[in-house]
């Protein structure tokens, strides 16, 4: 039963991930997700579906498209194969469970939020806002006697965050505030970690600009990935390593 679960997380994974390149690529700009059906956005010809199998079209075809040859880019079979693997995690962690179908939900969420926000710098209000809510919901579906953890995560990590809006405006957006919202919805007292180590993460990553990249101190970095991060983390170990930092002071 566990190689039928892993074997089915890791198909879902990728088709959903194919879902979520559409999303990527046409929730910022206002497009449906619906219609018109997928299609190059060069030449505008329909993809046959035999042409958008995850991952083995784009290695077939050469990452290029049929019509016109215009080159597709990497980053569609990264997608796919990143909700693949984030899929099989939560098959690893949560198994046969409702918290495995949440969290599916989850990260498929995050990956959206965290592209999104590294290409337009905006992070998608229909996305955080509608799924805080769920999250609460299901959280507390699953863990009724824990629900005052999960409604102060969410409002917890808000207010952090948006203290340090007010405190050091530019370096953070309403977004984040909303995401963070979001990421408690569905990890509660774990949002602590995933926090910790989006603002780790972002730190490592910003020196690196800075010393390597000479980029300056004032050059903007969509923060949203690193919450993804964090937030991914957080769902699969959180509880694990909160658990092993309590345990120094107890």
């Amino acid at each position: 039963m566990e190689v039928i679960l892993y074997v089915f997380s890791g198909l879902l994974g990728l088709v959903v991930g194919s879902f979520l390149n559409v999303v990527i690529y046409r929730l910022p700009r206002g497009e449906s997700l619906v219609r018109p059906g997928s299609h190059c956005p060069k030449c505008g010809a329909d993809i046959r579906w035999f042409d958008n199998v995850p991952l083995v079209s784009w290695a077939l075809l050469h990452g290029k498209c049929r019509a016109c040859g215009t080159e597709i880019s990497k980053r569609y079979p990264f997608v796919e194969a990143l909700t693949a693997a984030a899929f099989l995690l939560s098959a690893w962690r949560f198994a046969f469970s409702w918290e495995l179908l949440v969290s599916w939900l989850f990260v498929a969420a995050l990956i959206v939020v965290a592209f999104i926000d590294f290409d337009h710098m905006i992070i998608p209000n229909k996305i955080v806002l509608p799924g805080a809510l769920v999250g609460l919901a299901a959280s507390i579906a699953m863990h009724p006697h824990r629900w005052w953890v999960y409604l102060a995560g969410s409002l917890g990590g808000a207010t952090f965050l948006l203290l340090l809006v007010l405190v050091w405006p530019g370096g953070m957006g309403p977004g984040d505030v909303k995401m963070a919202l979001f990421m408690g919805a569905f990890l509660g007292a774990e949002v602590l970690v995933a926090l910790f180590l989006a603002f780790l993460s972002g730190a490592v990553v910003g020196l690196y600009l800075i010393l390597v990249k000479k980029r300056s101190r004032k050059s903007r970095v969509p923060f949203g990935p690193f919450l993804a991060f964090g937030s991914v983390v957080a769902l699969y170990v959180g509880e694990l390593i909160l658990r092993s930092y309590l345990s120094l002071y107890a």
